[in-house]
């Protein structure tokens, strides 16, 4: 028995298979692409984090060079006492010139700097005249990180000794 040939609709192909597998495709990239880009933004955010982390141990290590240079003792009437910062948050590491540095790691991108001021002249005692004076010294230290965008600038006050 022969059927005849269908005749409408039912017998045309529409390619909808097609059409929704292309459109399935093209979210799946979207996605892909989406998730990629959310990756990378977060390596270079991990990255930044690591050299601010870097820059600020290293202006650790600078101050705690510093307290252990003026210490020693033999190192505080070489202090340069005339180069003053006028805003220790702006310094280069550079002008006015350094008292030292503390090497650190090969991870950096260059080694951290301190700088000793001159003391200023605080009284022990306030509400006693006859009380003395102390000098207490200020420390700034600069670190930078991995790159030089990554820099720290950390300020400590200290009257000898330092450290305890």
């Amino acid at each position: 028995m022969t059927y005849p040939p269908r005749q409408g609709m039912a017998n045309a192909q529409t390619g909808s298979a097609l059409i929704i597998a292309l459109v399935f495709l093209l979210l799946v990239t979207m996605i892909g692409v989406t998730a990629m880009q959310s990756t990378t933004m977060q390596e270079r955010m991990a990255g930044n984090l690591r050299d601010g982390y870097l820059a600020f141990e290293a202006a650790e290590a600078a101050l705690r060079e510093g307290e252990a240079w003026l210490d020693d003792g033999n190192n505080v009437l070489s202090a340069d006492v005339t180069a003053t910062l006028t805003n220790p948050a702006d310094w280069d590491g550079e002008s006015p010139p350094s008292t030292g540095n503390a090497v650190l790691s090969d991870d950096l991108s260059e080694n951290p700097v301190f700088h000793v001021s001159a003391p200023r002249l605080v009284r022990v005692n306030p509400a006693d005249p006859s009380a003395g004076v102390r000098g207490i010294y200020p420390i700034i230290s600069r670190g930078q990180g991995g790159t030089a965008a990554a820099v720290v600038v950390l300020q400590s006050h200290c009257a000898l000794p330092c450290r305890p």
